[in-house]
């Protein structure tokens, strides 16, 4: 199965002057965790989750009448709208994301995959269980300031 099977073809974007209040209406109107940043000519400049708006912007105390470049993750994750959809779970366990932007053969947007679109796909169960394990593996990269809790911390 190919990317542009499954993959999502109408997708939000923004431009990288828009303010990040109004990306994040975007968000809210579409119910959705991210937007792909282009310029006219469908450059893919960037993305910007709920999360970047969040931990780079909220917290950093960036006023939502920032533009959005401000927060937006500049050096996305891509595949080829021809590659294997296979790939592309792969890419996503490995960069440890929800989802992807898909390409044309001129490097333009042409959609964005996600966990969503392979759960629907009813071959896909076994992998995307795997590779949601993956992907919320904690960053062993950093240590947690908290111990993990047990269950038994909290009876009922």
């Amino acid at each position: 199965m190919k990317v542009k099977e499954i993959m999502t073809k109408k997708v939000v974007t923004a431009k990288k002057s828009d303010r990040i209040s109004q990306v994040a209406k975007l968000m809210t109107d579409y119910d959705i965790g991210m937007v792909v940043i282009i310029n006219d000519t469908r450059d893919i400049l960037g993305v910007v989750t709920d999360r970047d708006i969040v931990v780079r912007g909220i917290c950093k105390g960036i006023s939502a009448d920032e533009p959005v470049e401000k927060v937006m993750t500049n050096h996305c994750v891509s595949i080829r709208r021809d590659e294997s959809a296979v790939k592309a779970l792969e890419m996503m366990g490995e960069y440890q994301v929800r989802r992807i932007v898909v390409t044309n053969e001129e490097n333009k947007l042409a959609g964005v995959i996600s966990l969503g679109d392979f759960a629907m796909v009813k071959t896909t169960n076994k992998l995307v269980n795997e590779i949601l394990y993956e992907i919320s593996i904690p960053n062993p990269q950093r240590e947690k300031p908290l111990k993990y809790l047990e269950v038994e911390d909290y009876p009922l």
